[in-house]
Order: structure tokens, then sequence, then C-alpha cells
């Protein structure tokens, strides 16, 4: 493994703020020799900083890069953990999860039908998948391949490192089917994004999670050719320090809450599956951040497990549950359309409940699972109701489509901790979302102070104000088309910027605004000025007369 030094030069730039440790760490540092940790480094300038090689460095051990998200997965001795966190390159230190996958119809209680009627059916929203991988074989899921056209993007597989995100164990086929199947899935025209992440056993790690976070951020940053709004995740796991906990896990685990908020800044909406540890005072990582959408689950109809003949109808419709984080000896329930299900996790951090047993879905090989449940069902009902939003409202950021998530549909309020959150309705929310937040015009009148510039020089680059807007997104960049560009939030109507990271002679340059409630704006006008990386000037050739 190359030394940490090596790695990091050209990332890593000098801080004054003190680094934010998860406060596990200091307790895990006196049990164990060896800690295992993401480490999340400070990006404020351009230039590489030159410095110092302290002992914690000579002694860590890169596991892993993710220059995307400036996170680190180092190994480190347990007694360097002071030096690391007052290193002033880093800004944040969280310890290594293990998770899994989370396992257990539902268009019709969500009223995803009515919206289908409409017209709206995902067309051309991407919806990210990170879990055990897709089979993009299965006829709901086919074609895959890597371009704009499949309807299943290979993407990225951080488990064997490559570009083959194939399902070797089952649960991810079962999610993207229910969030966009061709035939049954809540978006059948959505674009499905396969992100491995969780192993042929269904396990993993928050770096392996980080990893296939850094793929899909790589891609939206690149000009987001696949068009990803949101992105699943049902998958989890708990820790002793995150049993789970009140709240949300940002404090406990700061550089995950960074890499997340880091994705819906970027325009992503991420989903998650609360938990199936049937707990009441909290969710499971990492439905528990403050920028993840936690989705707790109920039941879509009665279920019968003992049939009798008709007209005499069903002998048995109770259901039993094996042992869970906060059940020891599971729970059994009378099945009933809409009920909470006794192993759901809740608590302050729910966004809302959605259906899960007993889901039909794609099966891995081919075929459908007949009963596809658990918070991992319930998730990507959500994530499919999202998609169909975005696609009616492709001009909403993020948290608008939370918004309109959370507060309209149908409350249904937790017996254990008399929690209310709204079970979600596609056709509520999108009824909701007519008159919520209204797209803003587009900046006009853009221009620049200068026509070229070299080096590290800047310019101003100005506007006039958009009614009701309270910022504005400037992009800046060598492509005309700004497939990478470098992007600035200011909230007057100018901006002061420099080029972008990259090569280039000629600067591209456009603002859009952007509402408080999560509108935004067509792109303006956009302007361009030459550049050259050299500010010296070519000397002039002196010629003596001839003699």
């Amino acid at each position: 493994m190359p030394l940490l030094a090596v790695a990091l030069t050209a990332l890593v730039s000098a801080g004054s703020v003190p680094a934010e440790v998860a406060p596990v760490l200091w307790t895990q540092a006196q049990e164990a020799s060896v800690l295992e940790l993401l480490v999340l480094l400070r990006r404020d300038t351009p230039e590489a900083s030159v410095l110092r090689v302290p002992q914690w460095e000579r002694e860590a051990q890169l596991v892993q890069l993710f220059p995307e998200l400036a996170v680190a997965h180092l190994r480190v001795p347990s007694a360097f953990l002071p030096d690391l966190a007052a290193d002033p390159r880093v800004a944040a230190v969280s310890p290594l999860i293990r998770v899994r996958a989370f396992r257990r119809e539902g268009r019709s209680l969500i009223r995803v039908g009515q919206v289908h009627t409409l017209g709206w059916e995902g067309r051309g929203v991407g919806v990210a998948i990170l879990d055990t991988g897709v089979d993009a074989s299965h006829p709901e899921l086919s074609p895959g391949g890597v371009s704009a056209t499949a309807k299943t993007v290979m993407l990225f597989d951080a488990v064997g490192n490559d570009q083959d995100p194939r399902d070797e164990e089952g649960h991810g086929t079962a999610v993207a089917g229910i969030a966009a199947g061709k035939d049954g899935g809540v978006a059948p025209q959505a674009r499905l994004v396969a992100v491995r992440v969780l192993d042929a056993k269904g396990e993993g790690s928050s770096a392996q999670v980080a990893a296939g976070l850094e793929a899909v951020l790589a891609s939206v940053r690149r000009g987001n050719p696949y068009n990803i709004r949101v992105a699943n995740l049902s998958l989890g796991g708990y820790e002793s320090w995150w049993p789970p906990g009140v709240g949300s896990c940002d404090e406990a685990d700061p550089v995950m809450a960074r890499v997340f908020r880091q994705l819906t800044e970027a325009g992503v909406l991420v989903v998650a599956a609360a938990g199936n540890g049937g707990c009441s005072q909290g969710v499971a990582w990492p439905a528990c951040f403050s920028t993840v959408l936690a989705v707790g689950a109920v039941y879509d109809d009665e279920l019968c497990f003992d049939p009798l003949p008709l007209p005499f109808g069903c002998l048995l419709t109770s259901a039993s549950f094996g042992e869970g984080q906060c059940l020891k000896q599971g729970c059994t329930q009378e099945t009933k359309r809409d009920r909470i299900t006794c192993y759901s996790d809740s608590g302050e951090k729910l966004g809302v409940w959605a259906p899960s047993h007993c889901a039909r879905t794609t099966k891995r090989g081919g075929g459908y699972e007949d009963c596809f449940g658990g918070t991992s069902a319930a998730a990507p009902y959500v994530a499919g109701v999202a998609a169909l939003l975005t696609q009616a409202y492709p001009f909403l950021l993020p948290a608008a489509i939370r918004t309109a998530l959370e507060q309209s549909g149908t409350p249904r309020t937790d017996a254990r901790n008399n929690l209310t959150r709204q079970r979600v309705d596609a056709q509520a929310a999108l009824q909701f979302l007519t008159t919520y937040c209204p797209q803003p015009q587009a900046p006009v009148g853009v221009s620049v102070s200068r026509g070229s510039l070299c080096g590290a020089q800047a310019l101003t680059m100005t506007w006039a104000g958009s009614p009701g807007a309270s910022r504005y997104r400037v992009q800046v960049s060598f492509f005309p088309d700004f497939a990478e560009a470098a992007e600035h939030l200011v909230g007057g109507t100018s901006a002061t910027v420099s080029a972008p990271p990259g090569q280039g002679t000629r600067m591209y340059l456009r603002v859009r605004a952007e509402r408080e409630c999560g509108a935004f704006s067509a792109w303006g006008a956009s302007a361009s000025v030459a550049y050259s990386a050299n500010c010296e000037r070519t000397p002039r050739r002196r010629l003596s007369p001839p003699r």
C-alpha cells in the first residue's frame, strides 16, 4: 500500500478549524490497537500544499482514496488518533461502519396509477440503486449498458472495484424492480443506475458505500449524462454508538454526514430504508443522516397465510418476524392495510411511511420474488414516486421533492412512540407541488468585467436579479456544454470567478436562479472569455538595422 503522504499531496490544503471527530473514536482508541477510519480532507484552496510528514502519516495505511468526495479510507494506529485529529488538512474523522441489506404490492395503496394516467412515469429520470447490484438481463430491467439509452446503466462496482455491478445476491434486483421495473415498477420509464456496494452475502461497509456515492457524484458533476436525481439505499447497520439514537447521526459520523450533504447539494435526493430492527427511538444508519429521507414500512394490505376455499376467506392473517436490533424475541401482529409493521424502525428522524409486505418484484436470474418486504421494499416505493415528481417538475431541487413527500399523503401514527408521519401518496404529492414552489425566471443581462484572463486572475460576472430568487448558482467551465464545471453559490447578483480546474483556452460562464423552497430556473445566457494559463508576455525581438 502506498503511504498516505504520497497519495494525498495533490488534494489537501491547510486549514485552521479543528477537525470534527466522531466521539466514539476516542473510546475505540483505548480498546483497540488499530483503527479503521474514514477521513474527510480539507480543500480550501485549489493549490496543492507542501506539508510536513507527521509520524501518523508514516504509520498510516491508505486503503482507498475518493477524490470526488475528498475522503480517505485509512487504517491507523490508535495512538496516533490525536495527531490525525490535529492535522490542519483533516476536516472530520469517522469510524468505519459495517452494513448489510435490509430484507422484507403497494402501488395501489400509494395511488401510483393515477399519476401514470397523467403521463408521469419517470421518463428520463435516473434512479441510482446502491445495493448488491442489479441483474440487467431481467426483461423488466434490460437492456443493461453504459450508454444513456440503457434501461439499467452499469455504473460501478465498489466490491470488485470495476464497472460491472452485476447482482450476485438478488436484493438489489428486487429493489430496482420496485422502483422502476418496466412492467410493475413505480416509475416504469425511469432509468436505473446500478451501483454495487454490497457483496454476495449482502454485506459491506461505509467505505464501500462512500465508493458508490463517489461514482454517483462524479457522474453528476461531469454533466450528469444519466440525469441521476434520486439515489436509493435499502441497506444499513447499527453500531454501539448508534443503536440507533434520537435525532440525526450527523455528529456521530461527521465524514459520511458531509458526503451525503455533497450529494444533496449536487441535486440528488437520497432515500434510505429506516431499518428492520423494530426500534422506536431512532432509525438505522444511513437513514439517520439529516439530508437522507428515512422510510418506514406499512402493510400494503391484509396478508393471507392460510387461505380457505371461497367464500370462507382466510384462516391466518397474522405475520411473525424474527429477532431484530430492538426486538430480541421478534414480533407477531395482525396484518392490515396501511398498518405500521412491528419490525419497522421509527423515531424523530423518520421522514415517511411506505408499503412493504408483500411486494411482487423482479428476481435475480429471471422471474419474480413473490413476497419481498421490509423497509428495503418501502424505500424504493418512495424513490420511484420521487422520480415521477421529478419528471413532472424537473426544476425542483431535492428539498422541494422531499417536502412534498413529507407534507402530503395519509397520516399514520406509530403507537409505540406516538409519532405521526405521512404515508406516501403519489397523487397527493403531485397535487401539493402544483402551487408549492414556482420556478423562478432565468437571470438576464449576463456580463463579465473583462474579455480575457490568464493564470490566477479573476473577473466579475454580473446579471439582473430574478424575482423571488434567494441565491444564484454560477458555473465556470472550459467546455461550452459545461460537462465539467466549477460551481459557486452567491446571494447577490455578481460573482468573482477565476479559472476552473483543468485546461483550456476559453472559459465559459453561466448562472441560474434558485428559490429557498427548492425551485431553480433555466440557465441564463452564457458568456465566454479567452484564457491563457501563462500571464507572461512574449518578449519582442529587437531587430538591428542593416549595416
